[in-house]
């Protein structure tokens, strides 16, 4: 068992947020969790060495998920914010190294934020005040997040420039997702003029509400304007195991039935290809299959699921491509009773079964519920660095942030939520994003607010039809890479830098 305490003037809170165990591979593990007296205790069968993650208000940094180092159990408590600036402070080093930024100099930003932090918690371990103690690590803490993030940027910048440095950006670089109930002739144009991927979810429970009975037309006027338009359609997720209601409720009633859920999955996969088969060739045929949140299945059914639905896509027309989706880019649903298994651990098995994919979905959704929480520019940017690995094509197939706090559970970044930190956050996430050279396609969470969004008050457009600033930054960016970036340029670098500020 592990513990900790804090001695700081904001003392831990009563009930932690979305808390959770981490092993010594970094693999989220379930354990117990507890907080009495205000003393943290953690422990999980198996398992001698834990660290611990959860939600912390970082000061200029944010309310962001964040964790400590892995820790041996003894008898005697942790410091928590000792332990989350000295996380952070080795993750600054481990990603220097991991992106070869050891040249950076002493007159460099990020370099200078982390000197000053490793300072300022070297003043925290020897402080003798236990309340001076806590003060200064938060500080610490604080100002190595701002090195972290000032480093994330400065590697994308060279990442991006070295990517686009003789060559421009693929015309389907940036996309959007449309829910299908508005057609309105706006929409259309900013899709018509700016947007060069066009996502339709086909959420089952509309295109069939009741066994036999269908409802097309949605859909219909969509997949036929994109097409007129020359778009590039990404259709899906067929199957939305993530989204509650996206599997219908008479469909769900089989779940412990296998063959007769299979069956039913079938038929209408292969009902939507037949209608849409001309006019699509890119399917995300399964989306959140892994978590179990809504219909559990065991690992060998998933797999069953995704050959079964790539099979009947790539029937319809040899030139298909075939696509799934990952909902919880941290797997935290693993702490919890869902039974799923982690994404690596299922691409593990896909690959093993010899089931072949053209392309990954992954969705990069923050300020929300379920997975969401907001979490550090350095921390997204490793995570995605996990699927280099992978040899296919990566989609980021929700990128989005709120305009506005949903609910302070959830956590922001830099400061609550608004139409300019989304804007902020946006652009920067684009450009991480794109200088990853395993993505092909960034897609932004929704085109227009309406009721059944993932991240509320995230889309391009507001319930109003004014188009959000997060918009305008995010085509500025594709506009840039329509023609080869060149050598870095140092002003844009310290634009940037700047930003973080």
């Amino acid at each position: 068992m592990i513990r900790f305490i804090s001695h700081s003037t904001k003392p831990i809170p009563d009930e932690l947020v979305n808390a959770h165990l981490i092993s010594r591979n970094g693999e989220v593990i379930q354990g117990e969790i507890k907080i009495e007296n205000g003393v943290i205790s953690a422990q999980s069968g198996g398992h001698t060495s834990l660290a611990l993650c959860l939600q912390c208000d970082a000061g200029k940094a944010g309310r962001l998920m964040l964790q400590t180092s892995v820790l041996p159990a003894r008898d005697e408590p942790y410091i928590l914010d000792l332990e989350l600036a000295r996380h952070r402070i080795k993750l600054f080093l481990d990603m220097s190294e991991n992106w070869s930024l050891f040249h950076l100099g002493d007159d460099n930003h990020a370099v200078q934020r982390w000197e000053e932090s490793r300072l300022i918690f070297t003043k925290a371990l020897v402080a003798t005040d236990n309340q001076e103690r806590c003060e200064l690590a938060k500080e610490a803490l604080e100002l190595s997040l701002d090195a972290s993030e000032r480093l994330t940027m400065e590697h994308a910048n060279l990442l991006l420039h070295h990517r686009f440095l003789r060559k421009a950006a693929s015309p389907s670089t940036l996309g959007v997702r449309v829910n299908a109930a508005r057609f309105d002739e706006p929409l259309r144009e900013l899709l018509s003029k700016h947007i060069d991927i066009v996502v339709l979810p086909m959420r089952w429970s509309l295109i069939e509400p009741e066994e036999g009975k269908f409802e097309w037309g949605a859909i219909d006027r969509w997949v036929q304007w994109a097409r007129e338009q020359k778009k590039t359609i990404i259709a899906g997720p067929l199957l939305n195991f993530e989204e509650e209601g996206g599997i219908p409720p008479w469909v769900k009633g089989s779940e412990h039935d296998y063959p007769s859920f299979r069956d039913k999955c079938y038929d209408h996969v292969e009902r939507v290809v037949h209608r849409y088969g001309a006019a699509i060739s890119f399917w995300n045929v399964l989306s959140g299959i892994n978590t179990n949140r809504w219909i559990s299945l065991a690992v060998a059914n998933m797999v069953d699921l995704v050959r079964t639905s790539s099979l009947i896509v790539r029937h319809s027309r040899k030139d298909s491509r075939v696509m799934i989706e990952l909902t919880d880019l941290f797997d935290e649903f693993v702490a919890g009773p869902s039974q799923g298994c982690s994404g690596r651990v299922f691409l593990s098995r896909l690959n093993q079964e010899g089931v072949r994919l053209d392309a990954l979905g992954v969705q990069c959704l923050v300020g929300g519920s379920y997975g969401r929480s907001a979490r550090d520019l350095m921390r997204l940017s490793s995570k995605l660095d996990e699927f280099l690995h992978l040899e296919i094509p990566l989609i980021i197939s929700a990128l989005g942030a709120p305009s506005e706090t949903i609910n302070e559970e959830y956590g922001w970044w830099k400061s609550q939520w608004s139409e300019k930190v989304q804007e902020q956050w946006g652009g920067q996430m684009l450009a991480i994003a794109l200088s990853k050279p395993f993505v092909d396609s960034v897609i932004w969470a929704d085109l227009y607010d309406h009721d059944k969004m993932e991240v509320p008050s995230s889309a391009f457009v507001s319930k109003g039809g004014k188009p959000r600033p997060v918009l305008n930054r995010m085509l500025a960016m594709r506009n840039r890479l329509r023609k080869p970036l060149g050598p870095p340029d140092r002003a844009q670098a310290i634009q940037s830098d700047e930003e973080n500020a």
